[in-house]
Order: C-alpha cells, then structure tokens, then sequence
C-alpha cells in the first residue's frame, strides 16, 4: 500500500534575491539571524557556514539550505564562487515549514539543480544582491520591494524552481528527515493557534484544553512530539517575531516585547539572549538595525 501524504495548505514562495557570485576573504560574517531562507550552490573554491555554530564545509558540487530564523555564520577561506537564493517559505495556517519538517543542509548537487539555477536568473536577472554585505542589503526597503513578474506564467515557473529546489533537503530517506508533526497529529492545530496568538499570553492549561488532555498528558505528549516543553515552543516563537520585529521596523523595545507577547521587560531580555547569545539591542545592531 502506498503511504499517503498531506501536504501543507496554502504554501507561498517568495523570491527575494537569485544570482551568481565570486568572493574571497571580505565575506566573512558572525551570528547572522535572517527572517528567510537561503540556498547556496557551490561551483568553485572553499568556504564555511556555521548553523547554529555547527562548522560545515562549503564545496563545490554541494547544495545547502540555511533556515529562516537560524542563527549562522559565514567565512570564505580565500576564493569562494556560489549560485545563492534567499526566498521566505510561508504557510497559511502561521506555521513554519521547518517546525513541521525538519530538513538537512547539504546535499550532492546534480546537473538538474545547475540547469534549475541558471533559468531561475534567466527569469529573474534583476535580482542579484548589489553587494554582499548583509548590513547594506539587509534593508526594511529591500525586504517589502518583492519581485515584479513578467506574467503569472513567470510566477508559477520561478515558484515551481524554487519549490524544486528547496524539495532536495526533504528527500525521501534522509535519516533526519521524519516528519516532526505528523499531518494528522492533533498538535498541529496546536501550533497554529500558538503562532495566531503569539501577542496575548498562552496557559498551559488553554492549550491541554484545545487537545483535549489533561495539562501534564499534554506536556508530555507535546514534547514528545516536538522535542520541547510547550513554554519552550512558545518562548521560541515569541522570539522569533521579535527578532523579525527588531529587523523589519524601527518599533521600540516596549513595542516588540508587547507585540511578542511579553508582560516583562527583564524576562523578555533574558529568554531573548538565552535564545540568540545576545540582547535584543545588540540584536538589532548586529542585523544592522532596520532593513
């Protein structure tokens, strides 16, 4: 029997930059946080990325993916040459992709996947980054300009690219590849209620209720489920829209710490550097403040 599979409702890419680049020394960058994902092909040279401050080797023949919201940092050892793509992955229900299927973040890269970069820029060939420095492209400006198509044709086709492009870090056998929240798992209505309510505060006991579970058989379950406790899950998500706030919009701490769903300003600050190694204001600073 065939296993059946439901796929994500209402599942939109978006393409933010696509080009062809040589670099050398200059590309070095620490602790970068980005509110989308990027996808680099490597041709030639050597560099290094650090998800999550695990050191990975960039080579040629690879592809590798960096998650939205990852922590990561960057290093060339001399002469790096990469096709790269930054695009946001988003689901109707406020769900993050990865939250639901954690992927890998290197794969051998085939002839298909060089052929699929070079129509992408085809496509789009105004959409290269001027220069390589997040702290001058990663704008509030840049982010909101979005891609001008042609036609929906050249909608669908760059959409169809990108989702062929991103499929490759979910291949079927990957060992780190189960989903984490099944389809059908009652959690994930769960998580969509915790993303759509992230600026009011969330019990424990609201949420057991909505899973229809006593408050200690939920928070077992949960964890079991996700791999954290659900105050973990949620100072998480609460972070990340922090984070996002602190680097879309110029709103004051107060401001994002509200729209976060934080009541305290010290436990705000805590669980943020707990999250991130920083505060927010160094945080904001880092990203270079406002895109």
């Amino acid at each position: 029997m065939t296993a059946q599979f439901n796929t994500p409702l209402g599942t939109q890419i978006t393409l933010l930059n696509a080009d062809k680049c040589t670099l050398d020394t200059s590309w070095h960058y620490c602790d970068l946080t980005s509110p989308f994902s990027r996808i680099y092909l490597i041709t030639e040279g050597e560099g290094y990325i650090f998800p999550d401050n695990q050191k990975t080797l960039l080579e040629p023949g690879y592809l590798y993916l960096i998650p939205s919201f990852v922590t990561c940092s960057y290093t060339c050892s001399n002469f790096l040459e990469q096709y790269y793509l930054h695009f946001t992955i988003d689901l109707s229900e406020g769900l993050n992709i990865y939250d639901l299927f954690p992927a890998i973040n290197r794969v051998k890269a085939t002839e298909n996947d060089m052929r699929l970069f070079e129509r992408l820029l085809e496509l789009n060939p105004e959409t290269g980054l001027r220069v390589s420095d997040p702290a001058l492209y990663q704008k509030k400006a840049w982010l909101n300009r979005g891609v001008k198509y042609q036609s929906i044709a050249h909608y669908f086709e760059t959409s169809g690219i990108i989702y062929q492009l991103i499929s490759r870090f979910f291949s079927p056998g990957q060992s780190n590849n189960k989903p984490l929240i099944e389809p059908h798992n009652r959690f994930r209505h769960i998580l969509t209620f915790i993303r759509q309510n992230i600026d009011r505060e969330i019990s424990i006991k609201e949420l057991a209720l909505k899973a229809c579970l006593s408050g200690d058989h939920f928070t077992r379950a949960f964890k079991k489920a996700t791999g954290q406790s659900p105050l973990d899950y949620i100072n998480l998500k609460r972070i990340e829209k922090a984070q996002l706030l602190l680097v879309t919009t110029d709103l004051s701490l107060k401001e994002i710490l509200e729209k976060s769903g934080f009541n305290s300003a010290s436990y705000f600050n805590r669980i943020f550097k707990t999250v991130t190694g920083t505060t927010p204001l160094a945080y904001r600073k880092n990203q270079s403040g406002i895109f």
